[in-house]
């Protein structure tokens, strides 16, 4: 789904306005009436106090007070922090239809602040209309004291298309924000909704129509999308009645050393438990007795080793057998010795697609020539720390703007750029970035990073066999990886689910994609 940057969403509304005619007014009132109907769905809404802002925003709370008023069973009262001439020109419409239907409508003011917050504190629900999507500094004064009594509050909290005091276009809070338990947003979702921390403050998060155009959304030009479940179904590598191994892909997992068997046997699992034709796990001869007794569908191939490391030796042996295998993995537990290095050169300089993680991502920074020089697909899977060493920027500074980042590495050197964060970011070489906002805490253990490589390996398999490009792996891999850890959270919390356990509930998010 689309994701637009505040100024953009500002210019589909205004073409909506000049270029369709449609009132802004109307817009207004289907945007109050999806809040309207979610109300009128809870048991609990019987007592209803709108927090209303400058701006369309405020806009909204009075179009709902309106609809609140005239059709619902709610006592409605409404909280202005904005005189009526800094409310828009809609918004102050609605403003005099609220004072001739007599709602309850209060300014608030330092003298009667109290009695506001008092409102607060036996509302059953509030509803935050204070600030929309263009606030761009802190939250100060009173502003930032209802908000902080707002959270204060037991009642259930809807936010009007972007919870107060957050950023738009980044996901940051501006001093203090409203703490949803439920946003409904309008037309498309807002860049700054799916990124950290904002959806610690959203709650859940709806989209709804407001009757605009369908020929102006289509056309709206974003950069950035976000990964929705119903939208990977097309992605899924589909499967012929008359096919062999071959048809699915040949994986080829090079990693491991002494002491990190785990690594390269996620890795082999997750991508044979995703679809791949044949899985191969080559390894240094250190561990190949345990990865045998570890995976037994596996195929194994082990190479020389120095000190449980693969040897310089082992570079020879595997740029000879690359022809064999239609995509390859690199990196789980290959350790940091040098003498891997040659491993990963011929993988580099060889025309097989190639998943980049873990270790083999520490050499890269005094390889990206060779990266942009490739032509076969390649994608690599850093987090933060990994990042920061192959940009040379702090781990802080990746945080800052994470997206941006991502973008810049994957245009630099032309590698679709997995960029694992709370909210995965996924930059494509072209400019296009996604935004992954499945998953929790559980899946931040030791050898989930495994398990994604071999999930997303295993699709580029499948993805190159099927006509596929290899960005629809990455974008799958993502999801079917985080997806499975919400499963299995469900069933075993988030404390106790093992990355072993997300790839056994790979079978349940794949089958309710089939």
């Amino acid at each position: 789904m689309k994701l637009m940057t505040p100024s953009a969403m500002h210019a589909l509304d205004e073409a909506a306005i000049k270029e369709y005619g449609i009132p802004g007014i109307l817009l207004m009132e289907h945007a109050a009436y999806h809040l309207f109907k979610h109300l009128q769905g809870r048991d609990k809404a019987e007592s209803v106090v709108i927090v209303c802002g400058p701006g369309n925003n405020g806009g909204d709370g009075l179009a709902l007070a309106r609809q609140l008023q005239t059709w619902g069973q709610s006592k409605v009262k409404v909280l202005l922090l904005a005189p009526r001439e800094k409310l828009s020109e809609d918004g102050k419409t609605y403003f005099d239809i609220c004072q001739k239907l007599q709602v309850d409508m209060m300014q608030i003011d330092k003298q009667n602040r109290d009695t506001a917050f008092k409102s607060l504190e036996v509302a059953k629900v509030i509803v935050d209309a204070l600030f929309g999507t263009g606030l761009t500094r802190p939250v100060e004064g009173l502003y930032a004291e209802m908000i902080d009594h707002m959270n204060q509050s037991t009642a259930y909290k809807l936010s009007v298309d972007i919870p107060s005091g957050l950023d738009g276009n980044t996901g940051k809070v501006q001093g203090i924000g409203v703490m949803a338990d439920y946003t409904i947003t309008f037309v498309l979702p807002k860049k700054g909704l799916y990124q950290y921390p904002a959806p610690l403050y959203t709650g859940v998060v709806e989209v709804v129509d407001i009757g605009m155009p369908k020929a102006l959304v289509e056309a709206a030009q974003t950069d950035t999308f976000s990964i929705e479940e119903e939208e990977m179904k097309v992605l899924l590598p589909r499967r012929a009645m008359r096919s062999n191994k071959g048809s699915f892909g040949k994986v080829l997992v090079i990693g491991g050393s002494q002491g990190m068997s785990g690594a390269p046997a996620l890795t082999s699992m997750a991508a044979y438990k995703v679809g791949s034709g044949t899985v191969t796990a080559a390894v240094p001869y250190a561990i190949l007795e345990i990865m045998e007794q570890k995976l037994t569908e596996v195929i194994h191939c082990g190479l020389p080793d120095e000190d449980g490391f693969f040897s310089k030796e082992a570079g020879k042996i595997v740029g000879a057998m690359l022809d064999r295998y239609d995509v390859i993995a690199i990196g789980p537990g290959l350790g940091r010795n040098r003498n891997v290095l040659p491993v990963l050169i011929d993988v580099l300089i060889s025309d097989k697609p190639c998943v980049i993680d873990a270790d083999a991502l520490y050499f890269i920074p005094e390889l990206t020539d060779l990266l942009r020089i490739r032509k076969a697909p390649t994608i690599i899977t850093p987090h933060p720390g990994e990042m920061a060493r192959l940009t040379g920027l702090t781990i802080a500074e990746i945080l800052e703007q994470p997206l941006e980042i991502a973008k810049k590495v994957a245009q630099d050197l032309r590698v679709i750029t997995v960029l694992k964060l709370e909210r995965t970011v996924i930059a494509d070489p072209n400019g296009d970035i996604y935004i992954n906002r499945y998953g929790n805490s559980g899946l931040a253990k030791g050898g989930s990073g495994d398990v994604l490589t071999g999930i997303i390996t295993g699709l580029l398999a499948q993805s190159l066999k099927t006509g596929l490009p290899a960005i629809a792996a990455a974008k799958l891999g993502c999801f079917l990886h985080a997806k499975a850890g919400d499963e299995a959270a469900k069933d075993l919390t988030e404390y106790s689910f093992l990355p072993s356990d997300t790839i056994h509930y790979l079978s349940q998010v794949l089958k309710a994609l089939i």
